[in-house]
């Protein structure tokens, strides 16, 4: 009978205790992600490129614009002839010069 009672009390003992709970550490707040830049179109790379490069688009400096612009010879012309209906461009000598934005 007193081994039962030993039993009986060590059960009843565990039940009484107390889980030890270790706290999770807090969680790391993730970065918002960059913003995506809406793609420009055309005529806006375009006109970004010359600005960036001197406000004008010269024999000197064509390659250079066309490849930061992603253009073609095609787009080119459509472009600056856009931009000059707009009244954003003019040809000036031997270089298309951009009137409009930062290059005003």
């Amino acid at each position: 009978m007193l081994r039962h009672l030993t039993l009986v009390s060590c059960l009843a003992l565990s039940a009484c205790a107390v889980p030890i709970v270790v706290p999770l550490p807090a969680p790391v707040p993730t970065p918002d992600p960059d913003p995506i830049e809406a793609p420009q179109s055309a005529k806006e790379r375009f006109a970004s490129s010359v600005a960036a490069n001197g406000c004008a688009l010269t024999a000197a400096n064509s390659d250079l614009i066309m490849a930061e612009a992603v253009l073609s010879r095609e787009d080119l012309a459509r472009v600056m002839t856009e931009l000059q209906a707009e009244g954003r461009g003019e040809i000036d000598g031997q270089a298309f010069r951009i009137t409009s934005g930062t290059c005003a």
